[in-house]
């Protein structure tokens, strides 16, 4: 099986990812992201949970719609910080300007307790993998636009979900949901091992 080819990123604290979900992630300060979300970017975080650490937001500018547990906050610069307890599923992203409005960059910051280095190692990997497996140079057989290439994608971030205590809802968020995507994981996991797609690699680690 060939090998895909993956730019080094080590080197790199900002990465950006176009339209339609337009997102710049900064990654300069040790153990936390600085996420900026421009107007019109369909960019979400996704519903997940995490298994081991509690996670922060802090709203710095713009407004969020942040979902914990099913239930909704629009949450703004002055509003402090919101906390995700363990095992708590939850999506971020813009709130709807109003009719009209162009509204500004939503820029939230997040970290994690235990500051333990997942946060980054999470985001320097989502982006490496992303922003390689979507181009046209695809090593591993096409970028994300041919069926290998997106399979392939899917199971590398799968992958680094599992190594990063990010757990994606796939079902729902109760109990059978949870079950499921441990399942889902689980055969990722032992699949990425048989091809050799971890999710994190060397090219996209911290110098």
């Amino acid at each position: 099986m060939p090998r895909q080819q993956r730019r080094r990123r080590t080197g790199l604290d900002t990465f950006t990812r176009p339209s339609p979900a337009a997102v710049t992630y900064d990654l300069s300060a040790r153990d936390q992201a600085t996420i900026r979300v421009p107007p019109g970017s369909s960019w979400t975080s996704g519903p997940h949970w995490h298994a081991a650490h509690t996670e922060f937001l802090q709203v710095l500018s713009g407004r969020a719609r942040v979902t914990l547990s099913g239930h909704d906050l629009c949450v703004g610069p002055g509003d402090g910080t919101v906390t995700v307890p363990r095992g708590v599923v939850h999506e971020w992203r813009r709130a709807d300007a109003a009719e009209g409005e162009v509204g500004e960059d939503l820029v939230v910051r997040e970290w994690t307790e235990p500051r333990d280095g997942a946060k980054e190692i999470f985001f320097r990997n989502l982006n490496g993998i992303i922003l390689d497996g979507t181009s046209s140079g695809d090593g591993g057989g096409g970028g994300s636009g041919s069926a290998w290439g997106g399979a392939m994608l899917t199971l590398e971030l799968w992958n680094l979900f599992w190594r990063a205590d990010n757990y994606p809802v796939v079902l729902n968020d109760g109990w059978l949901g949870a079950a499921a995507t441990r399942v889902l994981m689980g055969a990722a996991v032992a699949l990425g091992w048989v091809l050799g797609r971890p999710g994190v690699y060397e090219e996209y680690s911290v110098r």
